[in-house]
This record gives structure tokens, sequence and C-alpha cells, in this order.
């Protein structure tokens, strides 16, 4: 019962951490050097190769699922949605899009850059898995006070076909179970105020969540299928229905 107890206590403290902490990407980049069967690749070998498509989100059908990113701003768990246009230039990808926070709208401007790559060989699916690591850093205008930077960590885990690079999203829960997922923190600009961000194409559902973010959910049916609790539906998430969840337009507006 004691060693229980230590567990539970020892759990407790972590999660509380990582709550209060608000820039956790060196703790996903380890989350992510450490994932089961995968190893350092020479990520030159990629110049060649264009992440523009998989990196942008796409309208490709009326609720697309990658046509936004969603996520969370701060330590309530507010609710941010992101749409990006990504072009590669060189060895840069410049990124341009519009973050929604609220009623808030802001046009952003940034660009990603690979910094590591990962490879698991393996005889199912396709034949190389690969996990790829950006910088990321984007800006708002500048022109309100309250503007700010977001900086961070943007992973996709990806395949090749065709000399083509395609991301690699499993629908069994299997690892890795996440791709196109960014793990940083917003800076207020001239100021020091922070704020945890973190965000992915879903924020909740089935084989569906956010790293990080263990406070913000519930379970329903089993531990695969993750809902946003009750006491965290009015910072955004009101309109947010436990199949997922419907995407608008809205960076259209």
């Amino acid at each position: 019962m004691r060693h229980l107890t230590l567990i539970l206590i020892g759990f407790l403290t972590i999660n509380l951490i990582n709550a209060q902490e608000v820039d956790l990407s060196n703790k996903w980049i380890n989350s992510i050097e450490t994932s089961s069967g995968f190893n350092d690749f020479d990520k030159d070998k990629f110049d060649n190769l264009d992440f523009s498509s998989i990196l942008s989100n796409q309208l490709r059908f009326d609720n697309d699922p990658i046509s936004t990113y969603i996520g969370v701003f701060g330590p309530n768990y507010r609710r941010i949605d992101f749409h990006f246009e990504v072009t590669k230039n060189e060895l840069i990808y410049s990124v341009t899009g519009k973050s929604k926070l609220g009623n808030n709208v802001r046009e952003l401007k940034g660009e990603m850059k690979l910094k590591k790559v990962l490879l698991r060989e393996q005889e199912y699916i396709t034949d190389s898995l690969y996990i790829g690591l950006f910088d990321c850093k984007l800006f708002e205008p500048g022109d309100r006070d309250g503007d700010g930077v977001f900086s961070g960590i943007f992973t996709l885990v990806f395949y090749k076909k065709d000399n083509e690079v395609q991301f690699f999203k499993t629908s069994s829960g299997d690892d890795p179970n996440f791709t196109n997922t960014f793990v940083g923190k917003w800076t207020r600009n001239n100021s020091t105020v922070e704020r945890k961000v973190i965000f992915s194409f879903h924020a909740a559902g089935l084989y569906e969540g956010l790293p990080f973010c263990e406070d913000l959910y519930t379970f329903e049916e089993n531990d695969d299928y993750l809902i946003i609790k009750e006491e965290f539906k009015e910072f955004g998430w009101q309109d947010y229905p436990k199949r997922r969840g419907q995407k608008t337009d809205w960076w259209k507006e």
C-alpha cells in the first residue's frame, strides 16, 4: 500500500509540474528521441525533398480533418486554432497563416527548419517510417499591444512514396500515435509573459490527445477515447463535440 501511495504521489507531482511548466519543447524532443525502435538518421538526405504539402493545412472537402490545427493556450487550456500555408525556400520552410484565440484572429508569418530525423525500419504499412523534428517560430504582426511570438518544436511522422513524403497517421492507436504536433510557447512582445501552446490536427477523440495535457481530459467508453472535461468547456470547447469536432473555414474571413 505504501508503494502504491508513493507511485500515485509521484504521478500527480509530474502532472502538476507539467501543468505549471510553460515551455515543454525539450521534454517533447526527449520523448520523441526515445520512441521505441527509432534511431537517428541523416537529415541531409531530405534536403532535396519538399515537406511543404504535409506541413500545410489542406481543405480537400468540408470538415477536412487536416484543414486546421487545434490546441491549447495557457494554464486553463484555452482553445486555439491555426491554419498554415507553407512553402519551401531552399532549406527553410516559410509559413503564412492565421491563429484564432476566442474571437481574436491574428495573421502569422514565420518559418520552420528541419533539425533532426529519426528512422524506424519495418516490414508493414511502409518499408520505413520517419519522424521529423522542425524548429518553428511564428510571429504575430506586432501592431497591437499583446502580440507575440510562437516558438517550439513541430513534429511530423512520415514515410516516402515515389520519392515524395507522405504523413503517417495510425487509425488503430499504434505507436507513434502522433503527427503534425507542435509543443512550445507563446511569448508576448517586449515582455516576460509566456504561455504554453500545444496543438495538432485533433485535440481529443479515439486515439487522439495532446501531449502534456492530461488534466484536460476524461475518458469515455475506454482509456483510448479522450473527451474534454466539463470544467474546461468554458475556455472555447463548448462547441467541440465528442466526435472530434467540426472544422470550419474561419481563416477565410
